[in-house]
């Protein structure tokens, strides 16, 4: 009889009882490799730098797994490598069984998902549903742009909908995982949903032990919520062994060398969007028609939509910092706010990169107070 029974099919006290006795029972106090990357910071585990900026892996820098199609930041992959040469050779010699139908042998069956790809996918979901259900039933609100402009402002930011609509949002939000780092893998087909086929999948297996063994003398962290996941552990020294390969001497590097800062990418991304739906607005209704009463009879007045192919910066700036306001659960008053914005347009005409980078640590700069942080939680309990 299964010793887990926690599942995602309700929410009640018993389900959450048995999540508790999962988390606090099914690994033993000396298998420190196994990390909860849904605790604090380490839910942004790859997600982010060490300044909280949230970041995105360089495909430059990814190769495939040895013997596989997955792919990978090319140092976990050599690193996996050799775990991989040291398991087959344990099999190979019958020093783990060979019947084990998961972990006899290391294969990957997931790696690292691209998170620009996953994001055009949302962003354009989400954006034809704002064409579809709230533009084209209020076309003759739309005039112009800047109406398009006002109107999906007060969608998103009055009825506080809740979604991560930048790329550095959707980075540091549930919409995004830890297989979007290129620092973990899967090696088992075990879901994050049921604790009963975690344990009788991973946990009970008879190479269990050699397993375990085998992620930490690799340097590889075991995710607590699914141990069919390894997460490079980059602080590791074997870690740091393979590191060293590509000149990456220290963890703040691997995110100097090898990601991209996410803030670089928002504001063309968020311009463009926004560009291409007007657009497809004016494409699906380029005729606008006005009805109006003049001397005691009704006339109409049709007039034509434009395309536009440009936008003023300016307005799209302090669109984009109340967005990642309400991303980051509003730190800034309104105030404050118009304070960034005015500070930004002047770095904006030296270069977007400096408007951008500033914005940012304005975001960082109160992150370590936020609830949930590592800082809060110390904070909470010296108290």
């Amino acid at each position: 009889m299964s010793k887990f029974n926690g599942n995602n099919n309700s929410k009640t006290l018993k389900t959450a009882f048995e999540r508790a006795n999962y988390k606090l029972n099914a690994f033993n106090d000396s298998e420190i490799q196994v990390v909860d990357f849904n605790f604090a910071e380490r839910t942004f585990y790859g997600r982010v730098n060490r300044k909280i900026d949230p970041v995105i892996p360089n495909q430059n820098f990814t190769k495939n797994f040895h013997n596989q199609d997955f792919r990978i930041m090319n140092f976990v992959g050599d690193q996996f490598k050799e775990m991989y040469i040291r398991y087959s050779n344990a099999l190979n010699l019958s020093l783990i069984s060979q019947q084990d139908a998961n972990l006899s042998e290391l294969t990957v069956i997931r790696g690292w998902e691209d998170p620009i790809n996953l994001y055009s996918n949302f962003m354009s979901s989400f954006m034809n549903s704002f064409l579809v259900e709230k533009m084209i039933p209020n076309e003759k609100k739309i005039h112009s742009f800047d109406d398009f402009l006002k109107m999906f402002e007060a969608h998103v930011l009055e009825n506080d909908i809740g979604h991560k609509l930048t790329l550095s949002g959707f980075m540091k939000s549930r919409q995004s995982s830890i297989f979007n780092t290129g620092l973990a893998f899967q090696v088992a087909p075990v879901g994050f949903a049921d604790d009963s086929i975690k344990e009788s999948t991973i946990l009970d297996s008879p190479n269990y032990a050699f397993f375990m063994n085998m992620a930490k003398q690799f340097g590889f962290s075991v995710n607590i919520q699914n141990p069919s996941v390894l997460v490079s552990d980059l602080a590791h020294p074997t870690t740091t062994r393979f590191r060293e390969r590509y000149d990456l001497y220290n963890v703040s590097t691997v995110f100097e060398k090898q990601y991209l800062r996410t803030y670089n990418f928002d504001f063309d991304l968020l311009s463009q969007y926004l560009m291409d739906t007007f657009n497809s607005f004016v494409y699906l209704k380029p005729n606008l028609k006005e009805v109006y009463v003049c001397n005691n009879k009704t006339k109409s007045n049709i007039s034509k939509r434009n395309n536009i192919d440009s936008i003023d910066y300016n307005i799209i700036l302090l669109l984009y910092i109340k967005i990642r306001n309400m991303e980051e659960i509003f730190p800034f008053s309104h105030s404050e706010m118009k304070s960034i914005h005015s500070t930004s347009v002047r770095l904006f005409d030296i270069t977007p990169e400096k408007a951008l980078e500033f914005i940012e640590s304005q975001f960082r700069s109160r992150y370590n107070t936020k609830e949930g942080s590592l800082t809060y939680y110390k904070k909470k309990f010296q108290k």
